[in-house]
C-alpha cells in the first residue's frame, strides 16, 4: 500500500455498528447482491480499486457487498482506523468478537467511558493487529493495564485519565515495542516514573499530571532517544528543569506548571531546536529574556508568566518565529 493509501486509511472513522454486526448484515444485504460466477479481476486489482476509495465506512458498507471476492480482500488486506462512541456491553463484546473485520482493525479509538469495569478490557488484547490503541479515561486501573501490557504488537498508546498507578506504569514499562506513549494523569509518581524511564525506544512521551517532582525529572532526563517531551504540571521546580534542560535531543517540550521561574527559564533557553510550551512558570521580565535568546525556536506557549509589556518587547525580537501565545501581559 502506498503512503498516500496508508494515509488514507489512517484518516477514517469507520462504523462501529457494522463492525459489530457485520455477520448478521452480510448475510441479509448479501441476498440483494447478484452472485458473480467467476472473479472478474485478480485480487491486486481488486485492492487498487478499494485503495482508490478514501471513505473506510464505504468500503465496508459498500465495497464489501460486490462479491465474496472484494470481501475477502477488505478483510484480509484493509488497514482500518476504528472509533467506538457506545457502551460495550457483554452482548456487544461477543458480536464484536465474531467480526470477520476484528484482525483488519490497527488502530482504535474508544471514547469517553465506554465500559464498566476493567475486566471488558480483556477483549481488546485479542486484537492482534491494532498498533494503535486511545483509551484515555475509561478507568481501566491496574488490572486493565495489565491486559493492554500483553500486545506486544502495539507501538503508539494513550492511557491518560485511567487510574493505573505505580503497579499498572510497571506493566506498561513492559511494552519494549512502543515508540509512543501518553500516560498523562495516572498518579503514577517517582516510583512509576522510573518504570517508564526504562522504555528506551521511546520517542514521544506525554507524563503530565503525575507528581513525579525533582526525582522523577532526573528519570526522565535519562531517556536520550525522546524527541518530545510533555512534563506539564509535575512540580519539577528549578533543580528539575536543569535535569530537563540537559535533553539536547529534543525538538518539542512542554514544561508547563512546574515553578521552574526565572532560573529554571535560563536553563531551559539553553536547549536548540525546540517548540515550547512555557506557560504558567512565573518566569517574569528576566525569564522571557532568556527565552527570547532561543534563536531556533518557531513556535511559543509563553501564557500566564507576568512577563508585562517589557517582556513581551524582548518576545516581539523573535523574528523566526512562526506560532505565539502570549496570553495576557
Amino acid at each position: 500500500m502506498s503512503k498516500r493509501i496508508s494515509q488514507d486509511f489512517a484518516n477514517q472513522l469507520i462504523s462501529e455498528e457494522l463492525l459489530i454486526n457485520d455477520n448478521y448484515s452480510m448475510k441479509e444485504k448479501a441476498k440483494k447482491v447478484v452472485k458473480l460466477q467467476q472473479d472478474i479481476f485478480s485480487d491486486d486489482v481488486c485492492f487498487d480499486i478499494i485503495s482508490m476509495i478514501d471513505d473506510s465506512w464505504f468500503i465496508l458498507n459498500n465495497c464489501s457487498l460486490i462479491s465474496k471476492q472484494f470481501f475477502n480482500v477488505i478483510r484480509e488486506r484493509s488497514r482500518l482506523v476504528i472509533q467506538f462512541k457506545k457502551q460495550f456491553t457483554e452482548n456487544r463484546i461477543e458480536l464484536f468478537m465474531k467480526s470477520q473485520f476484528k484482525n483488519s482493525i490497527v488502530n482504535v479509538k474508544f471514547c469517553y467511558r465506554l465500559r464498566n469495569s476493567p475486566d471488558k478490557v480483556k477483549f481488546i488484547s485479542e486484537m492482534k493487529q491494532l498498533t494503535s490503541l486511545y483509551i484515555s479515561d475509561n478507568q481501566i486501573g491496574v488490572e486493565g493495564a495489565k491486559y493492554i501490557s500483553e500486545m506486544k504488537q502495539l507501538t503508539s498508546l494513550d492511557i491518560t485519565y485511567n487510574q493505573i498507578g505505580v503497579e499498572g506504569s510497571k506493566y506498561i514499562s513492559e511494552m519494549k515495542q512502543l515508540t509512543s506513549l501518553n500516560i498523562y494523569y495516572n498518579g503514577i509518581g517517582v516510583e512509576g516514573t522510573k518504570y517508564i524511564s526504562e522504555m528506551k525506544q521511546l520517542t514521544s512521551l506525554n507524563i503530565g499530571y503525575n507528581q513525579i517532582g525533582v526525582e522523577g525529572a532526573k528519570y526522565i532526563s535519562e531517556m536520550k532517544q525522546l524527541t518530545s517531551l510533555d512534563i506539564y504540571y509535575n512540580g519539577i521546580g528549578v533543580e528539575g528543569s536543569k535535569y530537563i534542560s540537559e535533553m539536547k535531543q529534543l525538538t518539542s517540550l512542554n514544561i508547563g506548571y512546574n515553578q521552574i521561574g526565572v532560573e529554571g527559564s535560563k536553563f531551559i533557553s539553553e536547549m536548540k531546536q525546540l517548540t515550547l510550551n512555557i506557560t504558567g512558570n512565573q518566569i517574569g521580565v528576566e525569564g522571557a529574556k532568556f527565552i527570547s535568546e532561543m534563536k531556533q525556536l518557531t513556535s511559543l506557549d509563553i501564557t500566564y508568566n507576568q512577563i508585562g509589556v517589557e517582556g513581551s518587547k524582548f518576545i516581539s525580537e523573535m523574528k523566526q518565529l512562526t506560532s505565539l501565545d502570549i496570553g495576557v501581559i
